[in-house]
């Protein structure tokens, strides 16, 4: 079976429109092909080509502000030393760009920093331009991010090429994403999370590639010392009993997935978008007339892509970023829009991924939260800006 078989994207644009993250077996129950229900064994074995071949990974995205944390975007020009990129333990994405305007090398990378340590997260990046490791740097705070995924068998084709035959419909992430933004956002520990801090390492461990509770467990007991705390009543008793343990590890998931609404987002689907052929990552970041004018270029912008992340910003009415991963074709009509919105006087932020050096420079490092910060008796996360701080200096600037 080829990787872009169009099974697979029918299959990939299925799981992207639910509101819910789904095992094989209830994939089955309601995923359809040609009117005919598809068995599990053979969703099993479609998700394992898509694992093997694509580097598939599937997971539920939480809303980060229930988590306690606050979702940030960093754009930093003239970086000196990458290592400083891997010294915060908070990091989402990365990705090296080059932006239009100049051609400067930008690094953009997110971060999912606690809300009580935006000062100093602050602080650590006035601290890593005063010691010459970046020339400059930018904040964006966004109310999370949010994903728009377009029909995969209608953007992809068999043999692996990027290719648009017309405006992708993806009204169903624009309903998705107006309900969101109508929800109240502070960036507080959910309801949840503090009723069972058990949440944070089984979502935490989830998005990092673990597709099942026996998976995070055996994680999580590799990490003991450290998880005792989250254990709370039954849970302090059954860690002895791993049967026991696993059984009530999958019932707290279960309960995570009964109300979905309530602690994520959607889910997500990360593929090996890259090895895509006439495709590419556009980027930019503008201050539309409105939220609402922010959040019509990003579906606009969608309907020309394959893959687009939007992330509305907080401090500017308007303000927004958002990330598109579309065919070479669409670049020009996609910065027609971006310009058609943007209603600031200077110019908007327009920036391409440069992959040489986004591939070079990754580390996974980069792109890692650890669960292990958060108190589950305090219900907040240790953020380590000061420790970092200090080490920044004794980074070199001339790596």
């Amino acid at each position: 079976m080829r990787l872009f078989d169009p099974r697979l994207m029918h299959l990939l644009t299925f799981l992207t429109r639910r509101s819910g993250w789904l095992t094989p077996l209830e994939v089955s129950q309601t995923f359809n092909l040609d009117g005919r229900r598809v068995p599990p064994r053979t969703v099993h074995r479609w998700f394992s080509v898509l694992r093997e071949k694509g580097g598939f990974v599937y997971y539920p995205y939480p809303k980060a502000n229930l988590l306690g944390l606050q979702d940030v975007l960093v754009r930093c020009r003239g970086l000196r030393n990458p290592k400083i990129l891997g010294l915060l333990p908070f990091s989402a994405s990365f990705s090296a760009e080059v932006e239009l305007g100049d051609g400067s090398s930008v690094v953009s990378q997110s971060y999912w920093v606690p809300g009580s340590a935006l000062n100093v997260f602050l602080d650590f990046w006035k601290a890593a331009k005063e010691l010459g490791l970046v020339a400059d740097f930018r904040l964006l705070k966004a109310r999370n991010t949010h994903f728009i995924f377009s029909p995969f068998h209608e953007v992809i084709t068999p043999d692996g090429k990027a290719h648009l035959t017309g405006p992708a419909d993806n009204r169903y992430f624009e309903l998705l994403i107006r309900r969101h933004l109508r929800e109240e956002f502070e960036v507080n520990v959910g309801e949840m999370i503090a009723e069972s801090p058990l949440v944070v390492p089984l979502v935490v461990e989830h998005i990092w590639e673990h597709f099942s509770s026996r998976q995070v467990w055996q994680v999580i007991r590799s990490r003991e010392a450290s998880f005792r705390g989250y254990a709370k009543g039954r849970f302090t008793r059954a860690l002895r009993k791993p049967g026991s343990a696993l059984r009530l590890l999958q019932k707290q998931w279960r309960e995570l997935m009964d109300r979905f609404d309530e602690v994520f987002l959607q889910p997500r689907v990360f593929f090996d978008w890259p090895s895509l052929t006439n495709s590419m990552f556009l980027n930019f970041i503008l201050r539309a007339a409105s939220p609402d004018a922010s959040l019509k270029l990003a579906i606009e912008a969608s309907r020309r892509s394959i893959v687009t992340a939007f992330k509305p910003g907080l401090d500017v009415e308007g303000e927004c970023h958002v990330s598109c991963f579309l065919p070479v074709d669409q670049f020009l009509p996609v910065v027609r829009l971006v310009n058609q919105y943007h209603k600031a006087r200077a110019p908007p932020v327009i920036a391409v991924q440069d992959r040489p050096p986004t591939i070079s420079l990754g580390q996974v490092s980069f792109c890692k939260l650890d669960w292990r910060l958060f108190d589950p008796s305090s219900l907040a996360w240790r953020f380590p800006g000061q420790e970092r701080i200090e080490q920044l200096k004794s980074l070199p600037t001339d790596v």
